[in-house]
């Protein structure tokens, strides 16, 4: 061979060549890979999921139960409220009633003549005693 460029071609196929085996037998492709460990932690990390999970369920399902026993006891709260405020409103204007009858009353049972009020008796008033005087109990 005394064509240069065709001998550098070749070493460089060679060369090429020579780490591509290499490299196919660094691979061992006739070995199975083991298989690749689990990390507890992820393994752990997954029940943790899992469980959360079912948790969450579970307290939806409660919450859910509880929110419909909530609203039907303030449908009958709402009930129990707007009775009583009917009884109430019934019972003042009963009241209101029973004021405005006393006094339609006590204007036709009132005396026609005009008696003078009663004689009233004299106001006395009376100064309190006068406190003792400041004495000193020190002495010198």
């Amino acid at each position: 061979m005394t064509n240069t460029l065709g001998r550098s071609y070749v070493i460089a196929l060679a060369i090429v060549v020579f780490f591509l085996s290499w490299a196919v037998i660094a691979a061992k492709p006739w070995v199975q890979a083991p298989e690749a460990k689990a990390d507890p932690r992820i393994a752990a990390l997954n029940a943790r999921e899992r469980r959360l999970r079912k948790d969450a369920i579970e307290i939806r399902a409660i919450v859910q139960k509880r929110w419909t026993v909530y609203r039907a006891e303030l449908v009958t709260r709402k009930r129990q409220i707007a009775a009583r405020k009917k009884a109430q409103q019934a019972l003042l204007a009963r009241q209101a009633l029973l004021a405005q009858q006393a006094q339609v009353r006590v204007v036709q049972q009132a005396p026609s003549r005009s008696a003078a009020p009663a004689p009233s008796a004299p106001i006395v008033r009376v100064a309190p005693p006068a406190s003792p005087p400041a004495t000193s109990t020190k002495t010198s």
